[in-house]
């Protein structure tokens, strides 16, 4: 364990590989190898865990240690999905483990300082994902008539159809209507999904 003061990273690699790989990057900070996922008192003094992603391996448990410790994942497997689901969890970075013992310490040490390590393709995917996500809201909302993005907002108060109708000056069988062909625009199957589909 590390002296009072000092940065200690803790490694959990069930084979050894990847800790390995980390000590020939020669990050110039103590490393700690558990075989087992770190638990509160293996991670009371350490300020950055690493994570080894086999095809096997639990994200819960990942996430798990996410919550606890900025946690980067090294991964065995090599699938970019498991980079964007990292994000998803929570991990403060993702890695390959066939990166460049260069590479690997310049994404480490920066993690020690608070810097995210990702790499630009991998954050890339996932803006590109966020635009497109917003892209298809904005898109849907505009679908929608004047008179129905009314409706849908108001279905978002909750609402009723009495309620709508109050607010429109209209006939609750008219708000009952603009709020079906609302739902049949949208292509959705009730009014939490419409509002949820037109959130942006």
């Amino acid at each position: 364990m590390a002296l009072r003061g000092q940065r200690t990273i803790v490694v959990w690699d069930r084979t050894g590989k990847v800790f390995t790989a980390l000590r020939r990057a020669a990050i110039g900070v103590p490393l700690w190898r558990v075989t087992e996922r770190p638990t509160g008192s293996d991670l009371e003094q350490v300020d950055l865990a690493i994570a080894t992603l086999y095809p096997t391996t639990d994200w819960r448990t990942i996430a798990g240690l996410c919550r606890q410790v900025p946690t980067v994942i090294i991964s065995a497997t090599g699938d970019r999905r498991d980079a964007l689901r990292a994000l998803s969890v929570g991990a403060f970075g993702y890695l390959d483990r066939g990166l460049s013992a260069r590479a690997m310490r310049r994404a480490i040490r920066g993690a020690l300082r608070g810097e995210p390590a990702y790499s630009r393709a991998v954050l890339g995917e996932r803006i590109r994902a966020e635009i497109s996500t917003s892209a298809s809201r904005a898109t849907r909302v505009l679908a929608l008539t004047p008179r129905q993005r009314e409706v849908v907002a108001l279905v978002a108060t909750g609402a009723s159809d009495k309620e709508i109708a109050l607010a429109l000056g209209i006939a609750t069988a008219t708000a009952q209507k603009h709020v079906t062909r609302a739902l049949k625009r949208l292509d959705v199957p009730n009014r939490a999904a419409a509002v949820a589909a037109t959130l942006v």
